[in-house]
């Protein structure tokens, strides 16, 4: 019985054109116009390049005042991998470096001041470095009024440690801010496999379809017909992924290397959004227009907040209401491709997945006794 329904679900599936063309055809063709518009951005080497920094010494520095930051400075641009690029310059040589793009910004060893031009990423880090040099340097100063015997060992050690300033990632993983529509993509791809469970949900259904009425009065168990159902469309629509996946890696997308974890990530969101489905599907008195409605919504809303349509959405999500994303199914599927592509560790990939297996098991243990509960006066 569970392989004979089985069998015909997948049929029917087959022949669906609107759950094929949503679940398959659509992403593949959102990827493809992605691809095309973005072009070349997507092959840009985000490795990380020294910052260029116009240091000038002020007239009123003494050697004492400035030899703490000078030190931090020309510490910071040395080894084989510097994370400064350090220039001295008179003030009006700075400002003009500044100016023509040839500084990302000056630093006044004086007072220990930095100007920029325009807020970016290197500015950031600039003033980073110095916010943690003026804290250390507030420290020491503590430490040499209460504690004079431990000053010269808290120098010593700070000295040794110029890396404490700024931490770089340590990965070869594929950066670009771009491939996070991709990532979006697929998580749209799993919950539009909403579509196929809501409607084999509904052929459950007595008032909804013939199909139901005889499947109701038939003596298989309601267990092994939806169990049946969902081992099809789970088994088709994960079949989609891989055929996308594989596209996408065809047009040069990197996803990283880290395959096995990739398809774990596409079959688990391929299980929350059939689940998904279940869940709208189940109740008997809505319509069927209704429901899909509500499944199309739903889908688009999650994708949206997981970067679909604007990058920096879900970055927004996280600084003002980090609770959205982690729950957000979209959201967590994005975030274990993210997590695969440029960490090393696996740590954020399983708290992500973890999450996202948790919701699923919940929808579809709820799904289940929606379903069982339903009755008819007659049938």
């Amino acid at each position: 019985m569970f392989i004979h329904n089985m069998k015909y679900t997948i049929r029917s599936l087959v022949k669906s054109r609107v759950s094929l063309f949503w679940a398959f055809i659509f992403p593949l063709a959102l990827a493809t116009f992605m691809y095309l518009a973005f072009g070349n951005i997507l092959s840009v080497d985000e490795a990380f390049s020294p910052i260029e920094v116009a240091v000038v010494s002020g007239e009123t520095g003494t050697a004492e005042e400035t030899s703490g930051i000078t030190y931090l400075l020309d510490a910071l641009s040395e080894g084989d991998e510097p994370i400064l690029h350090v220039t001295a310059y008179s003030e009006d040589e700075a400002k003009q470096a500044l100016n023509d793009g040839k500084a990302d910004g000056i630093v006044y060893t004086s007072d220990i001041r930095l100007v920029v031009k325009k807020s970016s990423i290197n500015a950031g880090i600039l003033e980073s470095i110095l916010t943690q040099y003026r804290q250390n340097e507030a420290v020491i100063a503590d430490i040499a009024k209460a504690h004079p015997e431990k000053l010269q060992e808290l120098v010593d050690s700070a000295m040794s440690r110029p890396s404490f300033y700024v931490e770089k990632a340590s990965t070869d993983g594929n950066q670009n801010p771009y491939t996070n529509y991709f990532y979006a993509i697929f998580a749209m791809s799993c919950l539009f496999a909403s579509f196929s469970s809501l409607d084999s949900t509904s052929r459950l259904q007595a008032n909804t379809s013939p199909l139901g009425i005889r499947k109701c009065v038939s003596s298989g168990h309601k267990l092994t017909l939806i169990l049946s159902d969902f081992s099809a469309l789970l088994l088709v629509h994960f079949a989609t992924e891989v055929i996308a996946l594989g596209y996408m890696r065809l047009l040069g997308i990197d996803f990283g290397e880290k395959y096995g974890a990739i398809l774990l990530t596409l079959l688990l969101g391929c299980v929350f959004g059939l689940a998904m489905g279940v869940i709208i599907g189940a109740p008997s008195k809505f319509g069927y227009p209704m429901k899909v409605g509500i499944a199309i919504s739903v889908s688009m809303i999650l994708s949206v907040l997981s970067d679909l349509v604007a990058a920096g959405v879900k970055d927004m999500i996280e600084h003002h209401a980090p609770l959205i994303n982690r729950i957000n199914p979209a959201a967590l599927i994005s975030n274990c491709f993210y997590s695969l592509n440029v960490y090393d560790g696996y740590g954020r990939y399983f708290e992500n997945l973890i999450i996202l297996a948790i919701e699923s098991a919940v929808l579809i243990f709820i799904g289940y006794l929606m379903i069982r509960r339903n009755k008819y006066a007659s049938i």
